[in-house]
């Protein structure tokens, strides 16, 4: 049995001039081992205009005791193990202010919990690491007292939490962090928790000792392969999306579907010394001003490209490194710079698998259109389906994996930029739909960085369902005119949405430019 080594209850007022690094890492990270996370927690705190940290005992938590318990004894039992939580807040300049405080819950920052260890053959700790952390999401403060969240910042996805400090009961939201202790568990574990346990409702949540338990793990770890990555996702009941035989330039647009659909990814990537390392990637940032998703193609000649992938003005996805801490941006662009660093797989965490991928069904959207469009031209509809016919030119594609429920609901929520609606007689005829299907909204650049709107959607089969097969075009929403496929014809339906319309939004976000 393992020695608990307390932490006494420290209430801290942290603004400037107080030290992070001397007054809190050097104090509570015991092992000379990697700082980083929790440096990275303490930036990220500072930057949002932390004013008061409360320090205090994790021990009596039961998934603090397996974990320590798990480590102990692979190291023969006997050692000993401190656990404190680091609960940081702004605006809050009291321990009275967080027990009592209606405003308090909101203001709470971060929350984390380091462990340190040592065995009983030991004297000094062999072992510091984030066990956990919940950071809420980032918010830029702006001295006034006010805050808002970062700009062009989208998150697809976050778990909800309740955690006790000072005796209070506090509910949080945020993406999960971990950082790996490299004898337990390794960057796959810490990878693997952090993705399902910011799922929310469509996961269960797991920890280290339920993924070496379920893998049958009871030696030092070394590292997990793809194969248990995905046994361990369909245990926590979803769907894992595996794709390893891409070129690395199709690997940030299958990413960039898989976030755009509000569902979290980890990617991984091996390096010039054959290192492999996963990072979970839960969001992205857009760039609506960016160059080179219209110009290269143009400068490059007409057929460098048959569409303008939406996946294009992401500048920026949103990941977490355990073993850098949380919350970094990973340019779009890295594995274009550094060749040393190479995407190797993906895995999307999804509610159903498709079994084809959104680079295919953007493909198949493509055409679709292009031979469609054919067939209005010199007929007058209305002024865009007049517009798209004589003027063909590339559309810019953004693939969703869409439940059906959701689609209805986007379709009932419609208005158009001239205020039509999409009547609900049409909607109802659509009702034939299977659960899951891939949605590739297709717009024009101006419409879709300057408006946020699209002109329609092309329907296509994810998996084959109620008798159509994967890849199969389902219906084409066209302004003014919705096609369902009658096997290898259309029949057309007129509708009273003419103009364009919102984009789909899986979480509705007002931080754009």
């Amino acid at each position: 049995m393992w020695k608990r080594l307390a932490t006494d209850t420290v209430n801290i007022a942290c603004s400037p001039p107080f030290s992070f690094y001397f007054d809190i890492v050097r104090e509570y990270f015991r092992a000379a081992t990697n700082t980083q996370p929790l440096h990275r927690i303490c930036t990220l705190t500072r930057k949002q205009r932390a004013t008061w940290l409360v320090a205090e005992c994790a021990l009596d938590r039961p998934d603090v005791q397996e974990e320590i318990e798990h480590l102990d004894r692979r190291y023969g039992g006997g050692g000993e193990a401190s656990a404190t939580a680091l609960s940081f807040f702004k605006n809050c300049h009291s321990a009275n202010e967080l027990r009592d405080s209606p405003e308090a819950e909101a203001n709470l920052l971060a929350h984390a919990v380091i462990i340190n260890y040592r065995s009983k053959r030991k004297a000094d700790f062999s072992h510091s690491y984030v066990f956990e952390a919940i950071l809420a999401p980032i918010k830029n403060s702006f001295g006034n007292g006010h805050s808002g969240l970062l700009l062009n910042n989208f998150v697809a996805a976050e778990g909800h939490f309740e955690r006790t400090i000072l005796g209070r009961v506090f509910a949080l939201k945020g993406v999960y962090y971990c950082q790996q202790n490299d004898t337990t568990h390794v960057c796959g574990h810490a990878c693997l928790r952090m993705a399902i346990n910011s799922a929310g409702q469509f996961a269960k949540p797991i920890s280290n000792v339920g993924i070496n338990r379920f893998l049958g793990i009871t030696r030092k770890v070394k590292g997990l392969t793809s194969g248990q990555m995905e046994d361990v996702i369909a245990d926590a009941g979803l769907n894992p999306l595996v794709i390893t035989k891409l070129k690395p330039e199709h690997f940030l647009p299958e990413l960039a579907s898989i976030v755009e659909s509000g569902y979290l990814a980890l990617l991984g990537f091996t390096t010039k010394r054959r290192a492999d390392h996963v990072v979970t990637v839960f969001g992205h940032t857009r760039n609506s001003d960016e160059w080179h998703p219209q110009a290269i193609p143009a400068y490059s000649g007409p057929s460098s490209a048959k569409y303008l992938p939406s996946g294009s003005w992401i500048d920026h996805f949103l990941i977490h490194d355990d073993n850098f801490g949380p919350h970094f941006s990973l340019s779009a662009r890295s594995f274009d710079l550094h060749t040393n660093v190479k995407p190797s797989c993906l895995i999307g965490l999804l509610p159903a698998e498709p079994v084809v991928h959104s680079n295919y069904a953007e493909g198949l959207a493509s055409s679709t259109l292009k031979n469609l469009l054919q067939q209005f031209e010199g007929r007058p509809m209305n002024k865009w389906l007049d517009y798209m016919a004589i003027r063909p030119q590339d559309f810019v594609l953004r693939a969703i994996l869409m439940k059906g429920s959701q689609y209805f609901g986007h379709l009932k929520g419609m208005t158009g930029h001239d205020g039509t609606l999409l009547d609900d007689l049409i909607i109802s005829k659509l009702e034939w739909l299977p659960e899951y299907f891939w949605m590739v909204e297709y717009s024009l650049p101006p419409l879709y960085t300057g408006n946020r709107t699209k002109l329609g959607e092309v329907l296509i089969t994810a998996a084959d369902s109620k008798g159509y097969r994967a890849g199969h075009v389902l219906a084409v929403r066209l302004p003014g005119l919705v096609l369902r496929s009658q096997g290898t014809t259309f029949d057309g339906l007129p509708s009273d949405l003419r103009s364009h319309s919102p984009i789909y939004e899986c979480r509705q976000f007002d931080n754009y430019w």
